[in-house]
C-alpha cells in the first residue's frame, strides 16, 4: 500500500469537493507545553512496534546505516538486483546501479485503489478511479515506471537525533511532521517537508531537490510540479542538519505512517506518536486507516480536497489535532 494511500484512503480516488475549508486553530487548545508532552508519553511507539511498522532502526555496528524490517517493504526480486516492481502497474523493469533505465516503456496503471461495489446485488471489486474492474487496462498512462521500496544497500546515510540534557521547563518538545514525495532513478525521494507545533503553527517548510532526476513529480498526490523545484537547492543534507538541530532523541515526533516520512528524510528517531497506531485497523497490520478518513471521523473536518494534491502543512495539522482531541477525550474519562 503506497503513502499517498495511506493518506487519502479510498475515497480519496473516487470523491472531491469544491468548499475550501480554511484552516483554524484546535477548538479547547489548553494543552500544552510540559503537560501536553507529558499527556502523549502513553502514546509512544515501543520498539516492538516500531519494527512491525517498518521504521529505519540504527545499525548495530554501523554508523549512518539503519536497518528496516523486511516484512513490512515490498518484495523484490532477490536474484537480478537491477529488477524492479513498477508500484503503479506491477509490471516488471530493469535498471541499472545507477539509475538508468535499460528498457523504457510507457506505464499503463489506475491511480485508484481497489474497492468493493455493490452491483447487482453482489459485490465486485473494482478501480476507484474509473470503476473498472481488476484485469482492466490501466486508465492513466506514465512515460516510465515507478518504483518505491528502498534497497537495502541504500540504507546508508542516515542521521539519528541526538540526546540532549533536560530543559529548564521539562518539555523536550513536541511536533507533527509530514513530508511529499516525488519518483527518481532511483526510487522515492523528499520533495517537501513540513514540520509544525502544537499550535498548528509552521516550525519548519521547505521543498527540497532530489538527489536524482525525477522521473515523476507524483503531482496528483504530493502537489509538487516541476516549476516548484526549478529553482531549489536545499537538499536533503541541508534538511537533516535543520531538524537534528530542532529535535532531540526525546523530542515527540507526530504523523500518519511516518515511517514513510523517515525513509525519505533518512532519520532514525524512536520517540514517535503515529496516528495510523494510536487509531488502528480493526483487522490489524499490514492495514491502515487512512488519515483522511481518521480526521472526518473523529474531528468532523474534510481534508485533501485539493485537485492540486496533498498539503503537507494540511496532513501535518491533521495529525496535531487527532492526537489534541485523543487526550482532551482520555482526560475527560480521568476526571
Amino acid at each position: 500500500m503506497s503513502h499517498e494511500l495511506v493518506l487519502g484512503g479510498k475515497k480519496a480516488a473516487s470523491v472531491s469537493y469544491s468548499i475550501e475549508r480554511p484552516r483554524k486553530k484546535p477548538e479547547n487548545a489548553v494543552i500544552s507545553g510540559l503537560n501536553l508532552y507529558q499527556c502523549l508519553r502513553q502514546y509512544i511507539m515501543t520498539k516492538q512496534q516500531l519494527e512491525e511498522n517498518g521504521f529505519p532502526l540504527p545499525h548495530p555496528t554501523e554508523s549512518g546505516r539503519a536497518i528496516i524490517n523486511s516484512s513490512r517493504s515490498k518484495k523484490v526480486n532477490s536474484v537480478d538486483v537491477s529488477e524492479k516492481i513498477c508500484c503503479r502497474c506491477g509490471s516488471a523493469f530493469k535498471v541499472s546501479p545507477k539509475g538508468v533505465y535499460l528498457v523504457k516503456e510507457e506505464c499503463f496503471y489506475h491511480w485508484g485503489r481497489a474497492i468493493k461495489v455493490r452491483a447487482a446485488g453482489a459485490y465486485e471489486t473494482r478501480y476507484s478511479c474509473c470503476q473498472s474492474g481488476l484485469h482492466s487496462e490501466g486508465c492513466c498512462v506514465a512515460k516510465l515506471h515507478v518504483f518505491d521500496h528502498m534497497d537495502p544497500n541504500c540504507h546508508k546515510g542516515f542521521v539519528k537525533t541526538l540526546p540532549k540534557d533536560l530543559p529548564s521547563s521539562g518539555n523536550f518538545g513536541v511536533f507533527a511532521l509530514d513530508c511529499e514525495m516525488c519518483y527518481t532513478t532511483m526510487g522515492i525521494e523528499l520533495a517537501r517537508v513540513t514540520v509544525i507545533g502544537p499550535d498548528l503553527s509552521p516550525v519548519y517548510e521547505s521543498l527540497v531537490k532530489p538527489e536524482n532526476p525525477v522521473i515523476d513529480y507524483n503531482t496528483r498526490f504530493s502537489g509538487i510540479v516541476e516549476s516548484d523545484l526549478s529553482d531549489v537547492v536545499t537538499n536533503l543534507r541541508d534538511v537533516q542538519a535543520v531538524l537534528l538541530s530542532e529535535f532531540n532523541d526525546k523530542t515527540i515526533l507526530i504523523g500518519h505512517s511516518l515511517e514513510s516520512d523517515f525513509k525519505a528524510l533518512k532519520l532514525i528517531h524512536e520517540t514517535v506518536v503515529d496516528t495510523s497506531v494510536v487509531f488502528p485497523h480493526k483487522m490489524g497490520l499490514p492495514y491502515k486507516r487512512a488519515l483522511r478518513t481518521l480526521v472526518a471521523e473523529y474531528l468532523k473536518k474534510i481534508i485533501q480536497n485539493s485537485v492540486d494534491g496533498h498539503d503537507s502543512h494540511e496532513d501535518a495539522a491533521g495529525c496535531m489535532e487527532l492526537m489534541l482531541w485523543r487526550i482532551r477525550e482520555d482526560l475527560k474519562v480521568s476526571a
